[in-house]
């Protein structure tokens, strides 16, 4: 059947739980780059452990301390409100077997659910009985007290109690826990042992990540680092009092009142690694896992061409607003208004409305043949379709917001051979937002989680089709952060070329031309030839990377 002219292809893959773990172990193998397409060696990486939480249910992981009432309420949120039926398993308390356990199961007493219900035992034969596991068959909130986490898992780990936590969540539970509650989530679980810790199994609600609570007030930072740095592929999650992690999927959101620290082990050759996350972060637990895996390979020495486009044309545009000179030197460089041009989708169904926009752009400039593929998973980007559908194309234009959803799905990908196939039949390649910061060697911010670094391990590779270049977006006029600039100095063989709104980059051979309304920053570091020093672009002004020095505007003008 004909493919409609302006229609979007979708190359749809079905998953179930344990073939999408083998999907996503794939997805973080780490093939950043075919070795032949820049002269070194690929990444390798052992595959990941499944990084997921709950697939349908949530977890609600607390640090322990004093918790706002918000914590709790939001197990009872999850659990369905005043229809919860909220099973309190209090096993691992001292209290568990004496009248006041009454002082610490008040507030869940207080609520208004459907049903709640205390559960304990320290008997395995007895979490075995039909009678015992009855409440939770029903369940739809369990919650875990505080106190010792051995003696939850000595008790249940195995047993059909065990089993039933694990069907709450497949139903789209919500399990919560704090302290010992918390740390019996993971699949690796800290036992007990302070400043070096024992370590055992736990629920495995989580994987790929190991748990700590009461993080910063009990200064737990040492023992979570050595545990990680025994079990290195694992990312430590060290959660502090007032403070709790949800986890849902591969989503992890922060909520409460300090902060969730997350630590990556020390290695041969990178230093341990901690970053913190406050109320309202969100990360995504199979991009930390990436990270965990880069940083266990030998930090290699990375071999950078002059910076130059040989083939092809590149097209950079500085945020979302593409210059109208910049869509007619795009189709140009595609062959014409003749020529077949794709938008590779990286967002999918999110960003429909402004990749529609833009296709409705490229044919008012007279584009005949305009097709949208969407590119979110590795399958999709190694797909035989893909590459029929794109064996013919002058022209693709990269879209998508987030920088590591490239790296994700097509770094080191049929993808981006395609793309370069592209360029080598003359073609061009252009790109907004993360799309034209694949386009350069190294990424900058374009780490995971919130920090202050210019390059994160696993997310500091672009696809190096504009070589020896790392590419900031929105760029502030007269502003120059100071993680660029400690990049520049530790890396000062890379030009940073710092875009701003509604700017654009035209870049072949050796020349690179600004066009639009605004400036481009070009921040040159040390060479074999010439002292380091920055250049600032209008529009119509030209670069010349072989010399590293600015040429003025076209004769033209």
């Amino acid at each position: 059947m004909a493919q409609k002219r302006g229609a979007t292809l979708k190359f749809p893959i079905r998953l179930g739980r344990a073939a999408w773990n083998v999907a996503l172990a794939a997805l973080l193998f780490l093939a950043t780059e075919p070795a032949e397409s820049r002269g070194q060696s690929s990444d390798k990486a052992a595959a990941p452990p499944a990084v997921f939480g709950p697939e349908k249910g949530t977890l609600v992981i607390c640090g322990g301390g004093i918790l706002p009432e918000s914590l709790r309420g939001k197990v009872v949120e999850l659990a369905g409100g005043e229809h919860a039926r909220i099973v309190v398993v209090s096993t691992a308390s001292q209290t568990a077997d004496t009248p006041d356990i009454e002082t610490y199961v008040a507030w869940w007493r207080q609520q208004k659910l459907a049903e709640m219900t205390i559960l304990h035992t320290r008997s395995r034969e007895e979490a075995n009985t039909e009678r015992f596991i009855e409440p939770l068959t029903r369940a739809t909130g369990v919650w875990f007290m505080g106190g010792n986490q051995a003696w939850l898992i000595d008790t249940y780990s195995g047993t059909r109690t065990e089993a039933e936590f694990h069907k709450l969540l497949e139903r789209g539970g919500v399990i919560g826990g704090t302290s010992a509650g918390a740390a019996v989530m993971s699949k690796m679980m800290i036992r007990r042992g302070s400043p070096t810790a024992e370590v055992g199994r736990g629920f495995g609600f989580l994987d790929g990540a190991v748990v700590d609570q009461h993080f910063v007030r009990r200064m737990r930072q040492d023992r979570l680092l050595k545990v990680v740095e025994q079990h290195p592929t694992l990312v430590g999650l060290g959660i502090d009092e007032g403070t709790a992690l949800l986890v849902q999927g591969r989503r992890l959101s922060v909520i409460g009142e300090s902060e969730v620290r997350v630590c990556f082990a020390r290695t041969e050759s990178r230093e341990a690694l901690v970053e913190s996350l406050r109320s309202g972060d969100q990360v995504d637990l199979g991009a930390l896992c990436r990270v965990a895996l880069t940083r266990q390979q030998p930090r290699m020495q990375r071999l950078l061409a002059p910076p130059q486009v040989s083939e092809g044309t590149l097209v950079i545009v500085g945020g979302d607003a593409v210059p109208n000179e910049a869509t007619e030197r795009f189709v140009a460089a595609a062959g014409g208004t003749d020529a077949t041009i794709a938008l590779m989708s990286i967002d999918g169904e999110s960003s429909e409305t402004a990749d529609a926009e833009l296709m409705d752009r490229l044919r008012r400039v007279g584009v005949k043949s305009v097709q949208r593929v969407e590119v979110t998973s590795r399958q999709q980007a190694d797909d035989p379709k893909l590459a029929a559908l794109l064996k013919m194309t002058g022209g693709i234009w990269l879209c998508g917001a987030r920088p590591d959803s490239f790296v994700e799905s097509c770094l080191g990908t049929g993808a981006e051979q395609l793309c370069r196939d592209v360029l080598r039949r003359g073609g061009v390649i252009g790109g907004t937002a993360a799309g034209g910061m694949m386009q350069g060697d190294y990424l900058l911010n374009a780490s995971p989680v919130p920090t202050k670094r210019a390059l994160m391990d696993g997310y500091d590779r672009g696809f190096g089709f504009f070589p020896g270049v790392a590419i900031a977006q929105n760029w502030q006029k007269g502003e120059t952060p100071s993680e660029f600039t400690q990049f520049q100095q530790e890396n000062p063989q890379v030009v940073v070329l710092g875009i701003e709104e509604s700017t654009a980059l035209i870049v072949h051979g050796h020349a690179m031309e600004v066009v639009g309304k605004n400036q481009v920053a070009v921040l040159n570091g040390a060479s074999d030839s010439a002292p380091s020093k920055s250049s600032v672009l209008q529009a119509g002004d030209r670069y010349d990377f072989k010399g590293r020095v600015r040429v003025g505007r076209k004769e033209s003008e």
